[in-house]
């Protein structure tokens, strides 16, 4: 529907706003019922735990930290594996989480008709996102896929493979374009955040002192594109 660009009668300007109010409250009041009765429903929880009713979720899969805002809208679904995130995660707008996969190697079965039987577990793997987790508008993370403590997933970003902690990634099929900050800010962070058994190992750091760009300052909100 179009808007004409004549201006209307005020009676009729007062009385569109009213139902907008009527509509907008109700919408509110829909969607706080629908929230009190879905929370219980995830597989486990954290505290001050944010999620839109209107999302698609698999419920009983789904495993959410503390401290957790899943954003606008999201699509979070597996059937049979897990989707696990962490501590102090936020999403931006619509993101996609897709555990799980379906059969592609069947002859003379069409795809749709394909059953899983247990032999197919390796399919069904599940999606791990770490603590400290920013996921942009529109990102897709696909199965199999776990996502380091810190890391920053871009917008639009269609994450396939693993992302190491701290790193930035973006793009389609989604690549690491360079660390937040240079390994020895991530061991400061560390040291103010987690105690000493839950910091990076010397393997870890070490490894990402192989990844692109660990000199570069932090990544801006304007780069990440929430």
């Amino acid at each position: 529907m179009r808007v004409s660009s004549h201006r209307p009668a005020r009676v009729v300007v007062g009385v569109a706003r009213l139902l907008d109010l009527i509509w907008v409250s109700g919408m509110r009041v829909r969607r706080a019922v629908r929230g009190l009765a879905s929370a219980g429903r995830f597989a486990a929880r954290g505290d001050n735990f944010t999620f839109d009713p209107d999302g698609i979720y698999t419920y009983e899969t789904i495993e959410v930290g503390r401290n957790v805002d899943l954003g606008h809208r999201p699509v979070i679904m597996a059937a049979r594996s897990r989707i696990r995130i962490g501590d102090n995660v936020m999403f931006g707008p619509e993101v996609t989480i897709r555990g799980g996969n379906h059969r592609i190697d069947r002859v003379g079965t069409p795809m749709i008709s394909v059953e899983k039987s247990p032999s197919d577990a390796a399919l069904d793997r599940g999606v791990t996102i770490g603590d400290d987790v920013w996921v942009g508008t529109r990102a897709v993370i696909l199965h199999g896929v776990t996502i380091g403590r810190g890391a920053v997933i871009g917008a639009g970003a269609v994450v396939t493979r693993p992302v190491p902690a701290y790193a930035v990634a973006a793009g389609n099929p989604a690549r690491v374009i360079r660390l937040r900050w240079p390994v020895e800010t991530i061991i400061s962070h560390e040291q103010q955040l987690y105690p000493p058994e839950r910091r990076l190992a010397p393997a870890e750091l070490a490894a990402l002192s192989d990844l692109p760009g660990s000199e570069v300052r932090p990544v801006s909100s304007a780069a990440a594109g929430r």
